[in-house]
């Protein structure tokens, strides 16, 4: 497993277990999924999560850019950071309907299974949006 696809898995997995935590104990929770998010989110511009450390001490490897430009994966994580912070704030701070994270459970999932399948549609519209292919390093 790629440090990219371990950080997929972890963000799919904190962003379901904090929404429903923020569903069944307290819509407090829903915090951490934006949080998640904005990890996400500046993760794509920065190249930079907390995490990467961690995965590194684990021996996972790194992918490498096969040209110049941002990769495929910091679009993934714009275009996921970015769906997670507008519903999360769409409902703890516009007070819509909370049925609206239903999107930010879905966008989870996908995070979680593209850690194992190497695919997820926002990985499509970031090739699509001209993000570049990354190769083993």
């Amino acid at each position: 497993m790629s440090i990219n696809a371990a950080l997929r898995l972890m963000a799919g997995t904190v962003i379901l277990i904090s929404l429903a935590l923020g569903t069944y104990i307290n819509a407090n929770w829903y915090y951490l999924t934006g949080f998640v998010g904005l990890n996400l989110l500046q993760s794509g511009f920065t190249k930079w999560c907390p995490a990467v450390f961690f995965f590194q001490k684990l021996g996972l490897k790194a992918e490498a850019c096969v040209s110049e430009g941002m990769s495929v994966h910091q679009g993934l994580h714009i275009i996921a950071g970015s769906v997670v912070l507008l519903t999360v704030a769409a409902v703890m701070v516009l007070a819509m309907p909370a049925n609206l994270l239903i999107i930010t459970a879905v966008v989870g999932v996908s995070l979680a299974q593209s850690a194992f399948t190497g695919w997820c549609p926002a990985m499509s519209v970031a090739q699509l949006l001209g993000f570049k292919k990354t190769e083993s390093a």
